[in-house]
């Protein structure tokens, strides 16, 4: 019997070491893969100037859990930095920022988890990332049938925003036309999503008037995108009487004191 228990317990040595030799990495976040140790994971796209997480499990995989993440200095690319670790239950994660110098190519990053309860038990993966910038997808269109639109009413065009990055991206589209004609939007993206925009012009004058909108990515602080059209708008007659309050106004220094009269008259049209 004593053969057969010392058989055991050596069979038994021999299951338990690679476990602390061969511990398993999970990355939940971009990826949702397991590996081993050394490996190198293709992690995903970002834009200069984003901000990204990279999440572990805790769980090794062996019976035990990691409760340290590190980012080695000699595995953060130049001006990378290291925002945040934080531990929870389930995870490990690390917040990463990308200066907006950053130029287009591939980098590195490599990290380490660590168990306390197992002293020497460490594991690391290098995530390969690849900088690229106007990530941002941007498509505008105009919904609108009619060739005009009458003063006071609605030009419907519209955008679709798709984030492809790893991080989540802040954009602005404005335009040049007045801003009581059109607002503007805001709008963030989470990583891997896409928006759709109504974007709802209103001119307030009537002639002919060329214009373009932009998609502004806050992080990379660049207009990503541009977009021309035309406005054209039909006269009513409150628009001919109102357009001295409500811009592009054209006439001559004489002929004020009949404009404004008209002007303040349009105000009691429907």
């Amino acid at each position: 019997m004593d053969h057969v228990h010392k058989a055991a317990f050596l069979i038994a040595a021999l299951l338990a070491a690679p476990s602390l030799a061969f511990a398993g990495i999970s990355m939940t976040y971009p990826l949702h893969e397991s590996f081993e140790d050394g490996a190198v994971v293709q992690a995903g796209f970002i834009s200069p100037g984003q901000t990204f997480d990279v999440v572990f499990s805790n769980d090794s995989g062996y019976g035990y859990k990691w409760d340290s993440l590190e980012v080695l200095p000699s595995g953060l690319p130049a001006g990378w930095r290291v925002e945040s670790i934080q531990r929870t239950d389930p995870s490990l994660v690390a917040k990463i920022s990308v200066p907006r110098g950053t130029g287009q190519g591939i980098y590195d990053v490599v990290f380490r988890l660590s168990a306390s309860s197992q002293p020497g038990a460490s594991e690391s993966v290098q995530a390969r990332i690849v900088a690229r910038n106007n990530l941002l997808v941007v498509s505008f269109s105009r919904n609108s049938d009619g060739e005009f639109v009458p003063v006071g009413g609605t030009e419907v065009y519209s955008v679709k925003l798709t984030n492809p990055s790893i991080a989540s991206m802040s954009v602005r589209v404005g335009s040049g036309l007045p801003s009581n004609w059109f607002a503007g939007k805001y709008a963030e993206l989470k990583p891997g999503t896409s928006i759709d925009l109504d974007l709802n012009v209103t001119p307030l004058s009537s002639g002919r008037f060329p214009f373009s909108f932009y998609a502004f990515s806050v992080e990379e602080d660049v207009v990503v995108q541009s977009y021309s059209s035309e406005l054209r708008a039909q006269p009513t007659l409150k628009g001919k009487l109102g357009s001295p309050l409500s811009g592009f106004p054209f006439f001559t220094f004489t002929l004020l004191p009949f404009q404004l009269f008209g002007s303040f008259f349009s105000l009691l049209l429907p």
